[in-house]
């Protein structure tokens, strides 16, 4: 009886899979430009873009620094994995997520339906 435990044990662990293990390929991500802010409106040397980003399922972006900008992620639709060196964090509709001048990472979407996010840029004029 033991031996059919650890076979059934075994077998479902082979067919448990999780969202994360499915591979993905890079692909270009569709940018849509939504809106754009220069700061001096109030004052500030600089300025806010706003672009909807879509990442098709079983894909993800190329690896890329955040050079001059600091940006908020908004996600609204999908489940996006973002990866930062050996990091990775699941983020789903709703969240918010913050990415620092000067950081590397990209995201991957390993669900079946895309990941749409809306992507807020701050850029300063120095």
């Amino acid at each position: 009886m033991r031996i059919w435990s650890v076979v059934f044990a075994v077998l479902a662990g082979v067919v448990t899979v999780t969202a994360q293990d499915s591979p993905v390929v890079n692909a270009r991500s569709k940018t849509e430009p939504q809106a754009a802010v220069d700061l001096a409106e109030v004052g500030l040397a600089g300025s806010l873009t706003a672009t909807r980003v879509t990442i098709a399922p079983g894909t993800m972006n190329t690896e890329h620094a955040h050079t001059g900008r600091t940006s908020i992620l908004v996600i609204v639709q999908g489940s996006l994995t973002e990866v930062r060196g050996s990091a990775k964090r699941q983020y789903g509709a709703g969240d918010v997520v913050t990415v620092a001048e000067g950081v590397t990472h990209h995201a991957e979407n390993h669900g079946s339906v895309p990941v749409v996010y809306v992507e807020i840029n701050a850029t300063t004029k120095k």
